[in-house]
Formats: structure tokens, sequence, C-alpha cells
């Protein structure tokens, strides 16, 4: 589970704050001393087993450990909408979890590094196949030609390995990193980072 740390409002709207990503799925903490928080999750990645304890140390602060993530609530008034709130929701994933990301909106794909590209419409269908696929799952080439509304025995296997292998010199021309798209010999292609979709 994803642990978010819920910073800076006061108790109405923590308790608002707190029910909206409960039901999300995070595990919230209300923490008025980040220093000593920070130090204490900190301990804890060390740990072979990471959890986080409801218990919230008040000891003396100290500066921000990286790998912690906060939300700053000031940046959430009263008068937010849900529009902010998903922005939001978006930035600490993008933190918490690194990886490519596939915006909808734009058929945009957005490396780790942030760096991003337009997708054309055959890229755009052919890496959101990747999106239903666990990292490094091999998707084959009748699933994805079935995705691109064709049929198997009649469709081109050179057209699959020219787009492929354009998308991939695509990618590390115009954002300056590989592509961790493979070829899995006589199964298909997999994917072999995380792979997001953004809404």
């Amino acid at each position: 589970m994803t642990d978010l740390l819920l910073l800076g409002c006061g108790p109405q709207r923590t308790h608002e704050l707190r029910s909206i990503f409960r039901q999300a799925g995070y595990h919230v903490i209300e923490v008025d001393n980040v220093g000593a928080c920070c130090r204490r999750l900190q301990a804890e990645f060390r740990q072979t087993s990471y959890s986080i304890s409801d218990q919230i140390d008040h000891a003396a602060p100290s500066a921000l450990t990286k790998g912690v993530t906060i939300l700053d609530t000031a940046m959430l008034s009263a008068s937010s909408g849900q529009p902010q709130l998903l922005s939001c929701i978006m930035d600490l994933a993008r933190q918490l979890a690194p990886g490519w990301r596939l915006g909808l909106r734009h058929r945009r794909l957005e490396a780790p590094n942030g760096a991003g590209i337009e997708l054309t419409s055959l890229e755009f269908n052919f890496m959101k196949i990747f999106t239903m696929a666990e990292v490094g799952e091999a998707v084959s080439r009748k699933k994805i030609v079935q995705t691109f509304g064709e049929d198997y025995l009649s469709y081109d296997q050179n057209r699959l390995d020219t787009m492929v292998r354009r998308l991939r010199q695509k990618i590390e021309s115009n954002l300056g990193i590989k592509l961790p798209l493979n070829t899995v010999r006589v199964r298909g292609f997999c994917f072999d980072d995380v792979l997001i979709i953004d809404p």
C-alpha cells in the first residue's frame, strides 16, 4: 500500500482529506513534526520489512529525507475542486512510482526523466497494451495485431517490426533514453519497466 504524509491543514479539512485518501487506498498519517517522522521512516526503509506505525514521533525537527513524499495541503483550499485534487494525486503518484507514463488525453509518452513525446495513433494503441500487462510480461504478436483491429493471419508481420523499430528510434533520439521495450523470441514483446496510464 502506498503511504501518504498529510500535512498542514485544520482539523475539519484534515478529516475530509483523510477520508478521501483512505477511500482511495492510501494509508494516511497526520504529522506535526516532519523531521522526526522522516527519521523514523528512513530507519524503517532500511529494515527488511517496511511498514509505518500509527505512532507519531514528536522529537526535534531535522532536514527532510529524500524519498519521502509530502502532500502540502496549503494548496488545497476549501474551494478546491476535484481537478486540483486529481492533479495533486497524480503528482504524488509520479514521485512514488517513477516509471513511464502514457497520457490518454494527448497520446503522450513520458519517460521517467520527465521528458515526453506525442505518439501516433498506432504507436499509442501499441503502448497502451503494455499498461494492462505486468512488468516484463510478454504480449503475443497475435494479441497486438488483434488490438489493432486486424486479422492476425493476413497481417504483414514486417509492419509490426518496422513500427516497433521506428518507435524505439523515435524515443531514443527525442527523449535521450532507451525505451525498455524488448522482443521476446517467438512470443512477442515485453515492456521491462513500470508503465502507467495518466488520465
